[in-house]
C-alpha cells in the first residue's frame, strides 16, 4: 500500500496582520497539536476494532512493561496531565482491563493487567503494528526515523524549558502562571 502524502493547503492570499507575529502560524504548539491530533485519529481508526482509543492501548502498555516508580512517574512518561492518567486508569479499571495491587511499604498505588487486559493489549498489538507500518511506509523509514527523533528532541525542549519557568503572578487574576 503506496499512500501519498498531500502536499500543503495554499494560505489566504490576504496579508497576514502587522499586529501579529508573522511567525505565529508556525508556532510549535499549534503545529505539534495539529499533528498530534492527525496522529491520533490514525490510530484511533486502526484500533477502533478493539474498543480502546491508543491513549488507553498506550497505558495497558505501560503497564505491562512496570517501568514506572509511581503514578507521576507514569504520567510523565506518557507526558499525560495526572488528571488524565487518573481519569484513564479508572475507566480501564472498571472494564476490568487493570487492577490495583499491593505496593511495598503500602504507599503510592500501582496496577497491574488482569487476563482481560492482557488479552486486549494482545488484540490490539496487531492493529497498532499496522498503523506503525503505515506511517513508516508512507514516510519512509528514514524520514519516520527523523520525525521520531525530531519529536522527541522537540518533547525534551518543552519539558526543560517548561520545568525551568518560573511562576509569574498575572496582576488580573492573581494566579501563578508559568513565565512566557
Amino acid at each position: 500500500m503506496h499512500i501519498m502524502i498531500p502536499p500543503p493547503v495554499p494560505r489566504s492570499a490576504d496579508p497576514w496582520p502587522d499586529d501579529l507575529p508573522a511567525d505565529l502560524p508556525r508556532c510549535y504548539a499549534r503545529l505539534a497539536n495539529m499533528a498530534a491530533r492527525a496522529v491520533n485519529r490514525h490510530y484511533n481508526a486502526a484500533m477502533r476494532a478493539t474498543g480502546l482509543p491508543i491513549t488507553q492501548i498506550s497505558l495497558l502498555a505501560a503497564i505491562r512493561a512496570d517501568r514506572w516508580s509511581s503514578l507521576t512517574a507514569l504520567a510523565d512518561d506518557l507526558a499525560l496531565e495526572r488528571t488524565t492518567l487518573l481519569r484513564n486508569l479508572a475507566l480501564l479499571e472498571r472494564d476490568g482491563f487493570i487492577e490495583p495491587e499491593a505496593t511495598a511499604g503500602g504507599h503510592g498505588k500501582r496496577y497491574r493487567l488482569t487476563a482481560r487486559g492482557h488479552e486486549g493489549l494482545a488484540a490490539a498489538l496487531p492493529h497498532w503494528r499496522r498503523a506503525q507500518d503505515a506511517f513508516t511506509q508512507a514516510l519512509g523509514p528514514d524520514r519516520a526515523g527523523e520525525i521520531g527523533r525530531a519529536l522527541t528532541t522537540l518533547r525534551r525542549a518543552a519539558t526543560a524549558l517548561a520545568d525551568s519557568a518560573e511562576p509569574v503572578v498575572r496582576p488580573d487574576t492573581q494566579k501563578q502562571e508559568p513565565s512566557p
